[in-house]
Order: C-alpha cells, then sequence, then structure tokens
C-alpha cells in the first residue's frame, strides 16, 4: 500500500469512527458554545470591544477545544492494541501520523465552522463580511493545532496523566502560531486592507510546513518508545 492509500485509510476509518460514535465532535462543540455563552454575558463584546478581546475569546476556545478532540487521538487503536498492528504494517510509518493529524485538523474544522454562526450570534457580529477572510484563517489555525497536537498525543499516550500531560506539552508550543492567529482575526474585525493579513498568514503558513514535516521525521522514533 502506498504512503498516501495508507494515509487516506487512516483518515477514512476515523472520519467512519467518528461519524458513528459523535465522542470528539459532541464534546468539543459543547465546550466551545460554553466558552462563548460565558464570554457572552461576562462582557459586552459590541463595537470596539469585539475588536480587542473578541478573537482572543474565539481562539482560546478554539484551543482547549483541541486539547478535547487530540486526547482521543490514539485512545481506540491504544485501547484495542490495534496501533501495535499499524505500526507493524509494511509502509511508511509517518503515514499514520499525517492520517491522524489530517483526522484532528478537519474536526478542529468542523467544530470552527460550527461554532463561527455561534459567535456571531451572541456577540452581534455581521459574519458575512468576514466569512472568507476567516477562512483561511481557521484552516491555518486547525493545521497549527494538528500538527504539534497529533505528535504530542502520541508522546503522551501512555502516561498515566495524559490529560495533564498533553496541555503542558501543547500549550508552549502552539502560542506562535495562536498569536498569529488571533492578530490576523482581529485585522479581520477591523476590516483592515488583505495586505494586513499577509504576515500572519505567512507565519502561520510556515509554522504548519515546519512543524509537519519535524513530526513526519520524529513520529517513528517517538512511537519506538
Amino acid at each position: 500500500m502506498s504512503f498516501t492509500a495508507r494515509t487516506l485509510a487512516i483518515l477514512h476509518k476515523d472520519i467512519l469512527t467518528e461519524w458513528r460514535t459523535k465522542e470528539r465532535l459532541s464534546s468539543m462543540v459543547f465546550f466551545v458554545l460554553l466558552v462563548l455563552l460565558v464570554f457572552n454575558f461576562s462582557f459586552e463584546l459590541g463595537g470596539f470591544a469585539l475588536h480587542e478581546i473578541g478573537p482572543g475569546v474565539l481562539w482560546s476556545a478554539y484551543v482547549f477545544a483541541s486539547l478535547l478532540g487530540l486526547n482521543r487521538t490514539f485512545a481506540t487503536e491504544q485501547a484495542n492494541n490495534c496501533l501495535d498492528a499499524l505500526l507493524l504494517a509494511p509502509g511508511d510509518r509517518g503515514a499514520v501520523y499525517l492520517g491522524k493529524m489530517l483526522g484532528n485538523m478537519l474536526f478542529l474544522l468542523v467544530i470552527e465552522l460550527l461554532s463561527l454562526p455561534f459567535f456571531a450570534l451572541f456577540f452581534n457580529l455581521p459574519v458575512g463580511d468576514y466569512l472568507l477572510p476567516l477562512l483561511g484563517i481557521l484552516i491555518l489555525g486547525a493545521a497549527s493545532l494538528a500538527s504539534v497536537g497529533t505528535l504530542f498525543a502520541i508522546m503522551s499516550g501512555n502516561a498515566h496523566l495524559r490529560e495533564l500531560l498533553l496541555p503542558l506539552l501543547v500549550l508552549p508550543m502552539v502560542m506562535p502560531a495562536m498569536i498569529s492567529c488571533v492578530e490576523a482575526t482581529a485585522e479581520v474585525f477591523k476590516q483592515s486592507r488583505v495586505e494586513m493579513l499577509f504576515p500572519h498568514l505567512q507565519i502561520l503558513g510556515v509554522y504548519v510546513v515546519i512543524f509537519t514535516t519535524l513530526s513526519l521525521l520524529l513520529f517513528e522514533y517517538v512511537v519506538e518508545e
């Protein structure tokens, strides 16, 4: 089986499993909506305040919701000892990482798109005016979280306190990407020129390429431990 076929097979398996169980998506959606609802009643985010703290509220919800999903990345395989079978199968082990990473990215992107209308509703934001430029930020932000989080998910998978260890590993590593996501989202809410977004999008693009490449190279050594 080729690298691409193996990657797509793992991605298809994860999508099909999640479609049947809804374990990750349900908890992630509930968490994001709860955070947005709490901030909606805590602050009046209309007008200028939205540009100041709205992006931080939105991406804080996405980051912590992603940790819920990342904790479940290899849970099924480890519970049934299927991970050993995947690693023993002929082929590049990096395909396992890439399939899982694309699955995490897809699930987080779904959460982002589902929660964005509620963010617009709670905070009186005409989302239609911002949707197109926000879409690129959401995709790159989801890819940034998935590229780092998937590698650390397998590293912390066998730890007794993996729910605590995973955030401690992931949050410092994704901070540069999240700062760019917040800054880019703030520029979108201010309706700045498109040129103002390019530096942040370039940072996110470079971040995704670097960490995905490093994770592909390191994954085989990480799973051996």
